[in-house]
């Protein structure tokens, strides 16, 4: 029964999300500018704060362990690897937010740190407490946070297969920063490598 309830609410959360989400960016169109990483938009702050609010709210609510379980302290070494990590997926990155700018890196702060709050933190230690075993919270938040990037315009933009390659790969991506959470028990590390990840570093080549 508890393995039941702890995956159904954090399914019920996260469904909940996707169905605004889509909702607002896709049916409603303000996900263009959300996805121009525009200052402006302001469903960027709006989405970002709803994934904040279901991380703090919902454990608070349903465990007594609330947000001390999401790992608030982090090692060096764990530093050096968020690092090492994240540069070579931000110069992958075709898209992201502009480094040279001090709006754009702090948006590109707010979005990575509401994005791993919610799904690294909140689903991955909710997911947990029903499996003990290392890498099913992994791959399920992981599978859930690839599904929830059809809610952001650029994703559902694509045609076919294209838009299946994007879920796949925010499906990887989710593995790795989930595997990272999960091994340092840290939430600034998938923070560190998502921030790093989403900052546009050609505009310096």
């Amino acid at each position: 029964m508890e393995v039941n309830k702890n995956v159904l609410v954090a399914t019920v959360v996260f469904a909940t999300l996707l169905t605004i989400s889509f909702a607002v960016s896709i049916v409603g169109g303000f996900g263009k500018a959300e996805s121009a990483h525009s200052a402006a938009s302001v469903w960027l702050y709006i989405r970002r704060m709803l994934m904040i609010a279901a991380a703090v709210l919902v454990p608070l609510i349903t465990w007594q362990e609330g947000l001390r379980g999401f790992g608030w302290k982090v090692s060096g070494n764990w530093i050096v690897i968020a690092v090492l990590l994240g540069i070579p997926i931000g110069y992958a990155n075709k898209g992201g937010f502009d480094p040279r700018s001090v709006t754009a890196l702090l948006l590109a702060g707010f979005h990575a740190f509401a994005t791993e709050f919610f799904f690294r933190a909140y689903l991955i230690t909710a997911i947990s407490k029903s499996f003990k075993n290392f890498w099913p919270p992994i791959l399920v938040s992981a599978v859930m946070y690839g599904i929830f990037y059809l809610s952001v315009w650029t994703t559902w933009q694509q045609q076919g297969l294209a838009r299946i390659a994007f879920v796949c790969l925010f499906i990887v991506l989710g593995i790795v920063f989930g595997y990272c959470y999960k091994k340092s028990k840290s939430v600034w590390v998938p923070w560190i490598m998502h921030f790093l990840g989403v900052l546009q570093y050609r505009v310096f080549f």
